[in-house]
């Protein structure tokens, strides 16, 4: 087994996340997408992928090492082309339907026999709405219904999510919200050891040497105060189990035309960031969406996996990735290729509504 291959080290043969839990406003901003461009994306569930298509590019390739994750970015495809907006909202789970699994029959022919193979032996996936079927989702449920009971009732949940200025956010948090309870359970629920085994993945704190949970719950702090509850879709989701009163980019009304007019724009592949770089051979890439991929990696694969992304590049190509607890970044070796833009990324994570992280960076191609 090689240690620096995640692939070789986990098992990405289930639904880790049937939602991405990066935060799609901050990654357009700092990906500036610009019409007749070319984007790589990591896939995950798809959101993200599907909300670069609102900006009019020329090419989106959505990749993932995880077959089961390309079947829901395929399924979410053929929804978005063949469904209306709400028809679209009932069958993913966004509002309540009964019918779902006969939606689906009546699409599941735009499948790959892959993603039908998939789909059709699980059919409860499909009736339970599959924005609600991930690993990581279940991870947030035993939080909502089995700790968050032991801290708070349902009332004060949603006194939580009401709209509210800066200063009756920090109060309510301070005098309602922030109990003891709240900070002991949270900090057990959210450890490395605890989000390792239900969450993610213990493999993926390979390369982590901080305190999980404190590090989680100061952001998590920042989210409850500092930022609108009651615009925050991934807050919402942790607490109440769906979106409602706000909603993740690509679900957003306003943006449903425009993602389903580009969807012939987005190209599904299975592999890694070096298969892809081989597939596409000269293609110069305008931007890169990396989720957290480089977490999982020792800091000198990452440094080798950079190297090839740049080789990808143009000058100007932004590089927008995530640091959830390990450190990747500032490169000694590669500073005459690459930029970090810390004024803009310190800005975005400020704003930035998928709170788990601890940092964003951007970098730009000289």
């Amino acid at each position: 087994m090689n240690e620096g291959i995640i692939e070789e080290r986990a098992q990405f043969d289930f639904i880790r996340y049937s939602n991405c839990w990066e935060d799609a406003d901050i990654l357009l901003r700092a990906l500036r997408v610009k019409e007749g461009g070319i984007y790589l994306s990591i896939a995950s569930a798809g959101d993200n992928s599907f909300s670069l298509l609102a900006n009019n590019p020329s090419k989106v390739i959505a990749i993932d090492i995880n077959s089961v994750q390309l079947a829901c970015v395929e399924l979410r495809k053929i929804a978005f082309q063949n469904l209306s907006y709400e028809e679209l909202l009932k069958f993913l789970g966004v509002n309540k339907s009964t019918d779902r699994e006969s939606v689906y029959t009546k699409i599941k022919h735009n499948l790959s026999s892959e993603a039908q193979e998939f789909w059709n032996a699980h059919p409860d996936f499909i009736n339970k709405g599959i924005i609600h079927i991930g690993k990581f989702e279940n991870y947030f449920r035993l939080f909502r219904n089995r700790i968050l009971p032991l801290v708070h009732n349902k009332s004060t949940v949603g006194e939580l999510l009401n709209a509210r200025t800066k200063d009756e956010r920090l109060e309510f948090y301070a005098k309602k919200w922030n109990t003891f309870r709240w900070k002991l359970l949270f900090k057990i629920f959210f450890s490395r050891k605890v989000m390792g085994r239900l969450g993610r993945d213990p493999e993926f704190f390979k390369y982590v040497e901080t305190d999980v949970a404190s590090r989680i719950f100061k952001r998590a702090e920042h989210a409850l105060t500092i930022l609108p509850t009651d615009k925050n879709p991934y807050l919402e989701y942790i607490l109440t189990g769906n979106f409602q009163r706000a909603l993740p980019f690509y679900l957003r009304p306003e943006n449903f035309d425009s993602i389903r007019r580009n969807l012939n724009k987005l190209v599904i592949f299975k592999g890694d960031l070096r298969q892809a770089f081989k597939s596409y051979g000269t293609t110069k890439f305008d931007g890169f969406n990396l989720s957290d991929i480089f977490e999982y990696m020792s800091y000198q694969q990452y440094l080798e996996e950079l190297k090839h992304v740049i080789g990808a590049s143009k000058k100007g190509t932004r590089i927008v990735y995530w640091n959830m607890l390990a450190d990747r970044k500032y490169v000694e070796e590669l500073k005459d290729k690459i930029e970090f833009l810390d004024e803009t990324a310190s800005q975005l994570h400020r704003e930035d509504k998928a709170f788990f992280y601890k940092s964003l960076i951007i970098g730009e191609v000289k």
